[in-house]
């Protein structure tokens, strides 16, 4: 569990929320409220945000050994970067709360 220690607040933050989602979309399929395909595609969007969101700062560091010679183990993301991150997180975050309600009302 030490990637987990080593996240930042809102990565944390975010991967209990999308993993509460997958726990809630599990549940309502095993109920058969809704639509399940909606579910489904809710699941396996949830699944590769939390994927993204614990690789996202080795992809980094493995982009920035590929792209320069002395790449040091110490290279951080700025801070833009992260922002980059979180907006795209949160985006698929929203995407599968979507798909919940679609999931409900249709």
């Amino acid at each position: 569990m030490e990637w987990f220690t080593e996240m930042k607040a809102g990565q944390k933050i975010l991967c209990i929320i999308n993993a509460i989602l997958i726990i809630v979309q599990i549940i309502l399929i095993i109920c058969g409220v809704g639509r399940v395909d909606f579910y489904g595609f809710g699941i396996t969007v949830g699944i590769f945000t939390i994927i993204f969101i614990i690789f996202a700062k080795g992809g980094f560091q493995f982009g920035i050994e590929i792209n320069t010679e002395n790449a040091g183990d110490d290279v951080e993301p700025s801070e833009l970067k992260y922002m980059d991150w979180y907006m795209k997180w949160g985006f698929s975050t929203l995407m599968v709360i979507g798909l919940i309600i679609c999931g409900l009302t249709l």
